[in-house]
């Protein structure tokens, strides 16, 4: 994913992963600046266990908190969900909501949590051709857990 940021792969070659029928495309758009920060500092911040895997402790929520950022963004970029090792999808817990308006006057929240566990994932898709003076238009909102 890095390599086609860097224009090193095109980005509209798909990705073959061994033991999925079908290969990965990436959604141009989900490669903002922000999201290859993220990957690229989750990439640095992973190389240390290549060499010391023992450092692997099952416990530690600061690499648990990375893993699950990380996974978010790659299913952001990749469009679909990204089930690890033996893991099926429907162990994930999640949300997922499309909205859609022609013009927006109030508020329209796509999800309320608490907020997203390593496990859990969440999606909002919002489209709004005009969002008014008095609209607000809130992807997520935070009040409960998911995962």
């Amino acid at each position: 994913m890095l390599d086609r940021r860097a224009g090193r792969v095109p980005v509209e070659e798909p990705e073959q992963i061994p033991g999925q029928t079908q290969p990965l495309l990436v959604s141009a758009p989900a490669l903002t600046d922000e999201r290859v920060a993220r990957i690229t500092g989750a990439q640095g911040a992973l190389r240390v266990y290549l060499s010391r895997p023992e450092f692997l402790q099952g416990d530690d929520s600061e690499l648990r908190e990375l893993l699950g950022r990380l996974r978010r963004d790659l299913e952001e970029i990749y469009e679909r969900r990204l089930p690890f090792g033996d893991e099926k999808e429907s162990d994930r817990p999640g949300v997922e909501v499309s909205q859609q308006t022609d013009s927006l006057h109030g508020k329209q929240v796509g999800m309320r949590v608490g907020g997203i566990t390593e496990r859990g994932r969440a999606r909002v898709d919002q489209e709004a051709g005009t969002i008014e003076e008095t609209g607000e238009q809130v992807g997520i909102e935070t009040e409960g857990t998911i995962g």
